[in-house]
């Protein structure tokens, strides 16, 4: 495999990562809303805190994700071409295009669940939206890590 496409694609794929990571870390203190959005576990107070947190870059983070992750589609696609479909490249493709079909489909959903809400409204609204985005967030970072672990395997294996 070309080692150039190989790197731009890690680069992207750790890239998206980082991210993820990042926004991770910023919910870690409201994780519990992602399976309990009602749980009393999370006070309301750092909820509207990581919603005020999230709203401020909503608009920053989508768009250079977007771009981020279409970049790295692109490239999936020539080293699929590249490399002859072979098993283990449509492995890591499958991978990838699976996980971010699930993403997308909920994408603009779950960003609208926390930028229509406002961070002072509804505590119930606010925690809602607030946990399905998390949740979205961490299927990113399971998508961006997982193949960006495949990704360097297959370069180590071929």
């Amino acid at each position: 495999m070309p080692d150039v496409l190989m790197s731009l694609l890690t680069g992207l794929l750790g890239l998206g990562t980082g991210i993820f990571v990042v926004l991770s870390l910023i919910e870690k203190p409201v994780w519990r809303l992602m399976w309990a959005p009602h749980s009393n576990r999370v006070d309301d107070v750092d909820a509207r805190k990581v919603h005020a947190i999230l709203k401020r870059v909503i608009h920053l983070l989508p768009p250079t994700m977007m771009t981020t992750m279409g970049a790295a589609s692109l490239l999936v696609i020539v080293l699929l071409i590249q490399a002859g479909f072979t098993l283990a490249v449509i492995s890591v493709a499958t991978l990838f295009f699976a996980q971010l079909g699930l993403i997308v489909a909920r994408l603009f959903k779950d960003i609208r669940g926390v930028d229509d809400v406002p961070s002072d409204g509804d505590a119930i609204a606010v925690r809602d939206g607030l946990g399905a985005l998390t949740l979205l967030h961490h299927r990113g970072l399971l998508m961006a890590l997982s193949t960006l672990i495949a990704v360097l395997t297959l370069q180590i294996l071929t």
